[in-house]
């Protein structure tokens, strides 16, 4: 199985996740651009038993953003890593935070899609 490694900004929280990536997608859910800073966020998911973390930082840093969910960032630089839904078996990985994202392309799924400015569009090119 192929391995993927990313990091944070600096590199303080690093990463290394094996095995096949499923739903890559986008969200523009108000938390995600909050979060972000961003319009849209491009996630994708990968087993969480099959994570890693490298980094010297150890794991992120979480913030509970809702009743479910946990953000991951770097408590040095702030960069977003990651979302952790509890009772699933999966992580979400920002897809700008992976080393090679160029094979992470995001589906036709973009979750809260309306919630994106309305002068924000996206084209998803799939050379």
């Amino acid at each position: 199985m192929k391995n993927h490694e990313g990091q944070c900004l600096c590199g303080h929280i690093r990463f290394r996740v094996e095995g096949r990536p499923t739903f890559p997608h986008l969200c523009s859910c108000r938390t995600c651009q909050r979060w972000s800073g961003a319009p849209t966020v491009a996630w994708v998911e990968f087993p969480i038993d099959r994570l890693v973390w490298t980094g010297e930082g150890g794991e992120p840093a979480l913030y509970q953003s809702s009743q479910k969910t946990r953000r991951g960032f770097c408590p040095k630089c702030g960069g977003t890593v990651c979302a952790i839904d509890e009772g699933y078996d999966k992580i979400s990985l920002t897809i700008a935070s992976f080393d090679d994202a160029s094979p992470l392309v995001p589906g036709k799924q973009h979750s809260y899609g309306k919630q994106a400015p309305p002068w924000w569009s996206v084209t998803i090119r799939r050379d």
